[in-house]
C-alpha cells in the first residue's frame, strides 16, 4: 500500500483503506452490490476468461507490457480488473466511490503492488501527470458529470499516457422494453429492499429464462418484459454461475443512481472537446469503447 504519493494527506484510515469521502452517496448501492457478490465475477473465481478479454479490449499492448506501470483504476467494483493487471505485474491504484473498496480489499489484498482507497473520480487525490494508464470500466455512465470526471482522471495521467474508459450505447431496446420502466421504479427504494427486491425477482423469471434458454425468438420477447440480466450463450459458465451472475448483474441495471446512454456520436463529440493527440471509439465493454493517447 503506497501512502506516501497521495497528494492530499488528510484522509480517515478504516479497515486499512484510506477514506478521502464518507462511505454513504449516490453509489451505496454499488457498495452493497459488490459486498454481496464479491467473487461472481472474478476470473480466479470462474475460471473463464471474462475479465481479462475486457482488460485485453481495453487496453492497447499486450498485457504483458503492463509490467511495471503505474495504472489507476477508476471504480474498482470487487477487483474484477484488478485482480488482472496485478496478474501481468502492473503497480495499480484501486479506488471506488462506495464501499465496494471493501470487497476489492478482501478479493486482492494483501499485495505488493496495489494501493486501494476510496475517493471521488472529481477529487483523485493524486498529483498531475502521475500514472502511465487510466483505466474506468463500467464507471463513466453512472458519474456524476462526464466532463468533470473525464478532465480530473487527463489530469493525473501522464501526457502520452493511455486512458481507456466505455460506456453505456443508446440503443433502441432501451425504450421498447420496461427495462427504464423497472429502473425508475427500483431506483427509488432503500437500497437494502433493492437487493431484496432484485434478487426475487430474479428468482422468478430467471428459470423461464433458462428454460428458454436455446429459443431465441422467446428470448428476444422474454427480455421485452423481464427485469433481469441473462448471459446464457455470451459467457461458458454453469447454471449456478449464471444464476449468481444475473442476480449481480439485475441489481447492477435497477439501481444505479445516474444512468447515461450515448449515440458513438454524441461520444464522439463529448470527448473530442478535450483536445486530446488521439482517441478511438469502438463497439466493446458497456457498449462503447474509448481509448484516448493523452
Amino acid at each position: 500500500m503506497d501512502l506516501k504519493n497521495f497528494s492530499n494527506k488528510e484522509y480517515e484510515l478504516r479497515e486499512d483503506i484510506p477514506r478521502f469521502v464518507p462511505s454513504e452517496s449516490f453509489a451505496s448501492s454499488f457498495g452493497l452490490q459488490w459486498n454481496a457478490f464479491r467473487k461472481v465475477q472474478l476470473d480466479s473465481y470462474t475460471n473463464t476468461n471474462m475479465s481479462e478479454d475486457r482488460v485485453k479490449t481495453a487496453i492497447p499492448m499486450p498485457l504483458e507490457s503492463i509490467k511495471g506501470l503505474r495504472i489507476l483504476e477508476v471504480g474498482s467494483g470487487a477487483g474484477r480488473f484488478t485482480e488482472i493487471l496485478l496478474k501481468y505485474g502492473a503497480i495499480v491504484y484501486s479506488f471506488d466511490l462506495s464501499d465496494a473498496v471493501l470487497a476489492n480489499y478482501a478479493n486482492n489484498m494483501p499485495h505488493k503492488n496495489l494501493t486501494i482507497f476510496q475517493a471521488d473520480v472529481e477529487n483523485i487525490p493524486f498529483k498531475d501527470n502521475f500514472f502511465d494508464v487510466s483505466l474506468c470500466l463500467g464507471v463513466m455512465q453512472h458519474t456524476r458529470n462526464f466532463d468533470s470526471s473525464l478532465n480530473e482522471i487527463s489530469r493525473v495521467t501522464k501526457d502520452n499516457g493511455i486512458i481507456s474508459f466505455d460506456h453505456y450505447q443508446k440503443h433502441i431496446g432501451h425504450y421498447t422494453s420496461l427495462y427504464l420502466v423497472y429502473w425508475f421504479i427500483i431506483k427509488q427504494l432503500p437500497k437494502n429492499l433493492q437487493l431484496k427486491v432484485t434478487n426475487f425477482l430474479t428468482s422468478i423469471f430467471f428459470p423461464i429464462h433458462w428454460i428458454f434458454r436455446k429459443y431465441s425468438l422467446v428470448q428476444y420477447l422474454l427480455r421485452r418484459i423481464s427485469p433481469i440480466s441473462f448471459y446464457y450463450g455470451m459467457f461458458d459458465l454453469n447454471k449456478d454461475q449464471h444464476y449468481e451472475l444475473s442476480k449481480l448483474d439485475t441489481h447492477d441495471k435497477n439501481t444505479d443512481h445516474y444512468k447515461r446512454m450515448v449515440t458513438a456520436k454524441k461520444l464522439n463529440k463529448m470527448v473530442s472537446k478535450f483536445k486530446f493527440k488521439k482517441f478511438k471509439i469502438f463497439q466493446g465493454g458497456t457498449g462503447l469503447q474509448c481509448i484516448v493517447n493523452k
